[in-house]
């Protein structure tokens, strides 16, 4: 793609639109930028009025909502090109590149994915929704490497040109439908992930999750699951399969809970279209670290378990880190910014739980649900204080989860910092 002396507007000052604007200059790209934030406007480059602008193009940001945006309107009313963030990186990218989307799990799996392919001896660069915009790193890549790319739905909105050879789509639950609207359109935009996918690439879908499974998008699409395929990736008699091959034993997968087990068979099932054998995939595999802030054990404190799942910031992660904690005294910390969810969705799953500490937002929705359903609850308006109020009243034995079921951005810029939050609180730091 040729930018030299393009008039492009950067739409979105996060990370991904910083880096775009990087990426555009080194190419002598007359760049200029824009934010709905105003604080951004006395930056050196801020256009204050983009709508009277001419361009050749619109690089957008993922955190940028797309319906109802006025100045998107404008843009294609005027016929002005509009690329995603992951469109310009894909532009100036070589090598393969494999996406992983999905309500749960991406995180995860694309730190493992990354962490074979690297056992294999490849080359690699982890990219994306994960923290490193694609466009920090499009430029190293070469014809020989792999580039996996963690994408997430704010990313795939806006993308039309963006073309992985190896897709997965871990599962797909209610989330962001503050955004979307509907189920339905949040099921659509993750499904453009496969827009541009030729025959002779593959789609990996999860079999056990109702909505993957039915999906009809590419042509050539392989299944992992936790029960027996006839063929795919899947468990059974208490090992990996790919196909007939017997690849690792579950004994010896460190991480804990059912959708952990389901992110292991979906990185097996990507990088079973690599060269790598079965030492790399169990030397990667038992060495593995899951990422901060996921179902992240902190430690004991006065014989209190303490857990940061604040990276759960919907209904279905919740119920994952519950699940892998179901057999222990639970103090549930949950809420924050809601993004329309219906929580009867997890409490009518009858989890046995000591308490359901609610906070933030959404805390009296949340503690609507739980007492509707019979939990013994208790809210509060702020996160310190809900947090405060668990360290105070745990007894020895009790596992203290902070899994929110809610985005952070009522108090916090993000659920990394709500996570670093709660370990400060109760760790006394």
């Amino acid at each position: 793609m040729k930018v030299k002396n393009k008039n492009v507007l950067v739409y979105g000052l996060g990370d991904s639109g910083r880096a775009a604007i990087n990426l555009l200059r080194k190419h002598k790209a007359h760049v200029s930028f824009f934010d709905d934030n105003l604080a951004f406007r006395e930056y050196v480059g801020f256009e204050r009025e983009p709508q009277k602008q001419d361009y050749d193009f619109v690089v957008i940001s993922p955190g940028i909502k797309c319906i109802g945006n006025s100045l998107l309107e404008n843009f294609r009313e005027r016929k002005i090109p509009i690329f995603s963030e992951l469109d310009l990186a894909y532009f100036f990218s070589k090598g393969k590149i494999v996406a992983i989307t999905g309500t749960n799990g991406k995180t995860t799996v694309s730190m493992l994915t990354n962490k074979i392919l690297r056992a294999a001896g490849y080359k690699t660069f982890l990219c994306g929704n994960i923290g490193l915009p694609f466009s920090a790193v499009c430029e190293e890549t070469t014809k020989d490497s792999v580039t996996v790319c963690e994408v997430s739905n704010f990313q795939l909105e806006t993308t039309n040109f963006f073309h992985p050879q190896i897709a997965c789509i871990l599962n797909l639950k209610p989330d962001h439908l503050d955004r979307h609207g509907s189920f339905g359109e949040y099921v659509e935009v993750k499904s453009r992930i496969a827009k541009n996918m030729k025959l002779r690439d593959t789609l990996i879908l999860n079999f056990d999750d109702e909505t993957t499974k039915l999906l009809k998008i590419h042509k050539k699409t392989e299944f992992f699951s936790k029960n027996r395929l006839k063929k795919g990736v899947f468990l059974w008699k208490s090992a990996i399969f790919v196909n007939k091959k017997n690849v690792l034993d579950v004994k010896d997968i460190p991480l804990k809970g059912e959708k952990n087990l389901e992110n292991v068979l979906a990185s097996v099932a990507i990088c079973s279209h690599f060269k790598v054998s079965e030492n790399a995939i169990f030397d990667a595999v038992t060495n593995f670290t899951p990422a901060s802030h996921r179902m992240e054990i902190l430690g004991e404190m006065s014989g209190v378990t303490y857990v940061d799942d604040s990276k759960a910031t919907n209904v279905a992660s919740t119920v994952a880190c519950v699940e892998a904690f179901s057999d222990k005294p639970i103090f549930l910390l949950m809420g924050g910014h809601g993004k329309e969810i219906n929580y009867d969705d997890f409490f009518s799953l009858k989890f046995s739980l000591k308490k359901v500490v609610c906070f933030g937002e959404e805390s009296n929705k949340i503690f609507e649900s739980a007492k509707k359903f019979g939990y013994d609850a208790i809210s509060f308006e702020k996160f310190d204080d809900a947090v405060l109020w668990c360290v105070n009243n745990c007894e020895s034995g009790d596992f203290c989860i902070l899994s929110p079921a809610c985005s952070s951005f009522d108090e916090f810029s993000s659920y990394a910092e709500r996570g670093e939050r709660f370990k400060g609180l109760v760790l006394g730091l």
